[in-house]
């Protein structure tokens, strides 16, 4: 398969399905130089004909000459950034207006954030998530509960309350497990604007995610102490 057959390939696909498979055909490029350009046009102009012609279409950010974007009837227009830090900050202002447009037409910010990674570069990805998300499939976790992992493998963690305590300056917070031991603040993370915190038992192999409220990382992690679950564990 050559250039030609490659790019003829994307131009002639009517669905979001048909576009994939095309990208996916067996040519081999790189992913830099003048091909590359030439593939990405194709590609974004291509998913952006398939999403204007699809019935939830209206849901996918859709990005126009001079920086403007269109989602939902509604319109953006992207700043300038004169250098790197400039640019992120355009596309955080951008994520940003783009998840509270999805969030006013009910998504929720899970979905939100799902439709936004997907958009620019590949648009016809989108319509997958937006189909997720209006069935219900991609709701906002439960905040400040945790969710247990259970694990059959793995074992518990080395590390005791007493090791924990005798650390001056990186004393992990702590809660009771629901088997009787400890679980130990194992890792933080931000997924879909949320925080979350990973715990990880001295007792039993299995861990929990915590997805927190805002605020409620810096809390925990401030006081260093003891985290009694809200409700129970």
């Amino acid at each position: 398969m050559n250039l030609t057959e490659y790019l003829d390939g994307m131009r002639v696909a009517t669905s979001a399905e048909e576009l994939e498979a095309a990208i996916k055909a067996p040519f081999k490029h790189s992913f830099r130089g003048r091909t590359w350009s030439q593939i990405c046009k194709v590609r974004i102009e291509k998913g952006n004909e398939i999403c204007a012609a699809h019935a939830h279409g209206r849901f996918v950010p859709i990005f126009g000459p001079r920086g403007l974007i269109t989602l939902c009837g509604e319109t953006y227009r992207m700043g300038h950034g004169q250098n790197s830090t400039g640019v992120r900050y355009i596309w955080h202002y951008a994520k940003t207006w783009a998840i509270e447009v999805l969030a006013r037409n009910g998504f929720s910010q899970r979905a939100a954030y799902a439709v936004w990674d997907e958009c620019g570069d590949y648009p016809h990805r989108c319509l997958k998530r937006i189909e997720e998300a209006l069935a219900g499939k991609l709701p906002d976790p439960v905040l400040d509960t945790l969710i247990w992992h259970e694990r059959s493998y793995g074992s518990p963690i080395a590390y005791t309350v007493e090791q924990n305590n005798a650390d001056k300056y990186d004393r992990r917070a702590t809660r009771p497990c629901r088997c009787g031991g400890t679980l130990f603040d194992w890792g933080a993370g931000f997924s879909a604007g949320f925080d979350f915190i990973n715990w990880h038992c001295n007792a039993c192999p299995d861990v929990a995610t915590e997805y927190l409220s805002p605020g409620r990382l810096y809390e925990i992690r401030s006081r260093k102490a003891i985290i009694e679950a809200a409700g129970g564990i």
